[in-house]
């Protein structure tokens, strides 16, 4: 392959790149579509996702503004990690309409196409439970939920 070539394909790959992560990147419009349930600090728990090994913080403090619940995003897989008899909280975005799902708590939401839902419920069953996007059988992320 000519070396003209090569740099061409490896341009057009770095756009493809820079323009997906644009793209896939949530916007403050987002955020403001939500409509957050009340919680006290106290059932919040810290939410870990899975193989990026990044760590969001869904615990409130004092002195400032309760953060957003964690958002799953179909293409990056989270695992979001609870106790026993705390509140859960999440939202979930997605590009078409579809139905939430969180299996061993059958638990369902309709999901606006390019909308963002809240789910929010009790901690009740220990285990890991899989949340995703029925009618498309699209794997979100996981519950697990700890004594």
């Amino acid at each position: 392959m000519p070396r003209n070539q090569r740099i061409a394909l490896l341009a057009v790959a770095a756009l493809i790149a820079v323009v997906a992560v644009v793209a896939l990147r949530p916007s403050d419009n987002d955020t403001a579509a939500s409509t957050p349930e009340p919680t006290t600090t106290a059932e919040q728990q810290p939410a870990t996702t899975g193989p990026t090994n990044t760590t969001d913080s869904t615990r409130a403090t004092s002195a400032g503004p309760k953060p957003e619940p964690p958002l799953l995003i179909a293409g990056r897989e989270r695992q979001l990690s609870f106790k026993k008899g705390d509140t859960v909280r999440f939202r979930v975005r997605h590009a078409a309409a579809e139905e939430v799902h969180v299996h061993g708590y059958d638990i369902a939401k309709d999901l606006p196409a390019g909308k963002t839902v809240t789910m929010s419920f009790k901690a009740n069953l220990e285990g890991i439970f899989e949340v995703e996007l029925e009618h498309s059988a699209t794997h979100l992320g996981s519950l697990k939920v700890e004594p």
